[in-house]
């Protein structure tokens, strides 16, 4: 019943071997959407082939029509009642704040996802362990949460008369789990607009023949009670609603160490660093310019003095007559070269910064999770029983025992 893959026409970084491909398998009803490949020929390392498990997106059934219609309820009462809606949490979630409650804050929430009701953890393991080989005893939630989405009145206000400040869209972000996935509540036709969009697939070349893939690189399920599954580090955000509400059941979910190379996030995270240190000196220079330019300075590049000058080796005959010291030096006079300023503008444009992270991305995903015969051994953590606590002149001592064997 598996369809035959369908290439889709992707951006100008993709190699064209590699196009992002698209599958549908009719009697799970699993569609799987593998996202392109931005790294170069010349960075590429046969020993992290492509694509990895990471590379795709899988959207799936995961709740029948009833569960889903009693948990949008059950989600639609526990809001109301406590005005999780109201407002954005920014307690929670810092850098993104979302409108949200958390899952453990309504026991009958809890209880109806949890083992006396669906199981929902099982199911959801289970598709997340299938889709990224990862298994499902090696996964536990970071977060799991219930966010909304509302269309702006016709002015264009997320804040109503009665003051909720709700919000119609979540800006492009990581989240800080290796997986994560987002269950559809709402069914399509209360909302227009929304989907989970992903910065990797903007620029794939939308034809109608997948249905579930909108413009600009956005996944909508096909219904409610459909998850999409995706790796938390690939570039994402929720497309703006502009009609209606769109609920959502949100989970991060952290993979065991043992699945992961160490170092791949790490070096992964200092090259989107990177990005935002060249977005960091462009915004110098472009304030800078601004304050020129009105001035009278209608130069296209600021004059950037080199203030730090004082701290640096000083311009004398001695170093002058010095050889091959490969140091630049510098005076109350010195001022950064017009092709500098040039470099900082091109390698913070938002091509070449989006080019970057993606690349950085791509690799990351390659690379992140090891091959099964590189995986550690499990370690079983079994809880043991707390021995007495007893002081000494050393501190506190404690002790841990296993059964009848004793560990101190």
């Amino acid at each position: 019943h598996r369809q035959s893959p369908k290439t889709l026409l992707s951006s100008t970084f993709t190699n064209q071997d590699t196009d992002p491909i698209f599958n549908y398998d009719e009697e799970s009803r699993c569609h799987v959407i593998t996202v392109p490949s931005f790294l170069p020929n010349t960075q590429i390392n046969d020993d992290f082939p492509y694509p990895s498990p990471l590379h795709k997106i899988h959207v799936l059934p995961i709740l029948s029509t009833e569960e889903t219609s009693h948990l949008l309820a059950l989600a639609r009462n526990h809001a109301n009642e406590n005005k999780s809606w109201n407002q954005q949490d920014s307690s929670r979630h810092v850098s993104y704040p979302t409108v949200d409650f958390a899952i453990d804050e309504s026991a009958e929430i809890s209880e109806y996802l949890g083992n006396n009701g669906i199981k929902f953890q099982e199911r959801i393991f289970g598709a997340l362990s299938d889709a990224f080989d990862v298994d499902a005893d090696d996964l536990s939630f970071l977060d799991l949460f219930c966010a909304s989405y509302e269309a702006a009145d016709g002015g264009g206000q997320l804040t109503d008369e009665e003051g909720r400040d709700t919000m119609d869209r979540l800006e492009f972000h990581r989240d800080g789990s290796l997986l994560s996935f987002t269950v559809l509540l709402t069914p399509p036709e209360g909302f227009e607009g929304g989907g989970t969009i992903f910065d990797a697939l903007r620029d794939v070349h939308i034809d109608g023949t997948v249905p579930i893939l909108k413009s600009p690189g956005t996944i909508n399920p096909p219904e409610a009670g459909f998850a999409t599954l995706h790796s938390g580090k690939l570039l994402h955000g929720g497309h703006v609603v502009t009609k209606g509400q769109r609920v959502v059941l949100v989970g991060f979910v952290s993979v065991d160490e043992r699945n992961t190379r160490d170092g791949a996030l790490g070096d992964a995270t200092k090259e989107w660093g990177r990005n935002d240190v060249r977005l960091f000196w462009d915004r110098r220079r472009l304030s800078l310019l601004k304050k020129q330019q009105r001035a009278g300075n209608n130069q296209s590049q600021p004059t950037w003095r080199i203030k730090n000058w004082r701290y640096l080796p000083k311009d004398t005959s001695e170093r002058r007559s010095e050889k091959n010291e490969g140091r630049s030096y510098f005076g109350p006079h010195s001022i950064i070269p017009h092709k500098v300023l040039e470099s900082i503008e091109r390698r913070a444009s938002q091509e070449s910064i989006r080019k970057r992270r993606l690349i950085t991305e791509d690799k990351m995903l390659r690379e992140i999770l090891l091959p099964r015969n590189e995986r550690g051994e499990k370690v079983n953590m079994q809880m043991g029983e707390w021995k007495e606590v007893e002081f000494d002149m050393d501190g506190l001592i404690l002790g841990w025992e296993e059964g009848n064997e004793g560990a101190n």
